[in-house]
């Protein structure tokens, strides 16, 4: 298997990009494909929007592919330039070389591509997996985002032991019925008529079966950060949990973030689990749309050393 391919038989690879321009021709609102150079292979992003507005980045769920963003992309793009980025070292359109081993890896790997895309100051959103990236980028890089927004995040409490075996027995045996029953229980709905569900969960399935992360990135646990990380990072801070959430206890996540994070709001997305995305995209969008757009009345600039 070559370096620049990251998947396993050309076969593999060739049934996973069929899925992934499948998805893609879901994308409802116009865009250009870039990819980006860095020391740790090429860095696949999906730009929307205006191009004079200001830069909104976003980081996916494990395993999901920026793609996962198509239900949000339209209103996520009216005020916004929004970088989709398809995340170093998982399975899409990004080509690892070299692998990435922690979580600074990840921060100098996200500095890179930003420093490819010309983009100095940036609001970041990231979902699960993607969360706990954006999270520690904000954490080690405060002075280069300029507002966050977490979507059922990790990096804020232990994730659920349920939620760890459920997925490591998915990502050791992916078959269709490991991925469809995981998701199911995580929310997502397998029901015929739910076709943005449905397009995430078969690339799920054909990343997980076709793609090799390397075994140092697959390493990499989503631990959380230390109050004092989470304390020092003065970075205007939006936290979103459903309220069925099962990759942790979202009131108590919600109660760590308020203690710890010094510009901080927080909600309980009603009717709803890991899923909120999806099945509660409208209010979703809303939270985070109101949230980038607003002006920080009543809230101090703070200098970063």
């Amino acid at each position: 298997m070559s370096r620049q391919s990251g998947f396993k038989t050309p076969e593999g690879k060739a049934a996973f990009i069929a899925a992934y321009e499948n998805a893609m021709r879901h994308w409802p609102v116009p865009y250009e494909e870039r990819d980006i150079p860095t020391r740790f292979g090429l860095t696949h992003v999906v730009v929307s929007g205006p191009r004079d507005a200001a830069p909104l980045v976003l980081l996916h769920g494990y395993m999901a592919t920026l793609t996962m963003w198509a239900p949000n992309i339209s209103d996520f793009s009216k005020d916004h330039r929004v970088y989709a980025i398809d995340v170093m070292g998982q399975p899409g359109k990004s080509i690892p070389d070299e692998p990435i081993r922690n979580d600074a890896d990840y921060v100098t790997w996200l500095n890179a591509t930003l420093n490819g895309l010309h983009l100095t100051r940036i609001s970041l959103v990231g979902m699960s997996f993607g969360g706990w990236v954006a999270l520690n980028y904000a954490a080690a890089e405060p002075e280069r985002v300029r507002k966050l927004a977490l979507l059922s995040p990790g990096g804020l409490l232990p994730i659920n032991k349920q939620f760890s075996l459920r997925g490591m027995l998915m990502m050791f045996f992916p078959t269709r019925f490991t991925v469809n029953s995981f998701m199911r229980w995580a929310g997502f709905s397998t029901a015929p008529g739910a076709v943005d569900s449905g397009r995430i969960l078969d690339l799920m399935y054909l990343g997980m079966k076709h793609f090799r992360i390397p075994k140092e990135t697959l390493r990499i646990a989503a631990n959380p950060l230390s109050d004092y990380d989470l304390h020092e990072m003065h970075v205007p801070t939006l936290l979103l949990f459903g309220e069925n959430e099962v990759l942790c206890d979202p009131i108590e996540a919600l109660a760590r973030a308020g203690r710890a994070i010094p510009d901080f709001r927080g909600e309980l997305i009603p009717s709803s689990s890991h899923e909120m995305c999806v099945s509660q995209r409208a209010i979703v969008d809303a939270r985070v749309s109101d949230f980038l757009s607003e002006a920080r009345h009543g809230v101090p600039e703070r200098s970063v050393a």
